[in-house]
């Protein structure tokens, strides 16, 4: 992955393109991985095309999002997206076509700023 990173994905600006990728399995592993408390793959992740890469990383990403920001979501089932997810990603979709702050930022919660 030499010179290839995350920065080029923009985020979702819509509840339909957010949805795609909240449905996308790598997704469902990613954020029920770091709801467990499990390491991060990074081995099994380097046999991974990269969108499964990416995909798997943004779900825990968003997982530890939501445990920063007291948010409970429950998702057992990976076809049916919690409310409390839901809510979390259109605000942050609406926030970004606003071109306002996300609702919750856990980079500036453990920065202390």
């Amino acid at each position: 992955m030499s010179g290839v990173t995350n920065n080029r994905i923009v985020g979702a600006r819509s509840w339909r393109e957010a949805r795609r990728v909240l449905l996308h399995p790598r997704f469902f592993d990613g954020f029920r991985d770091a709801l467990d408390g499990l390491p991060f793959k990074y081995r099994e992740l380097d046999g991974w095309p990269l969108l499964d890469q990416h995909r798997y990383e943004n779900g825990r990403e968003l997982a530890i999002e939501c445990r920063c920001g007291g948010i409970a979501v429950r998702w057992t089932d990976r076809t049916r997206i919690p409310r409390e997810l839901k809510a979390l990603v259109v605000a942050r979709a609406r926030s970004r076509c606003a071109g306002t702050p996300a609702p919750y930022r856990p980079s500036a919660a453990v920065s202390g700023t």
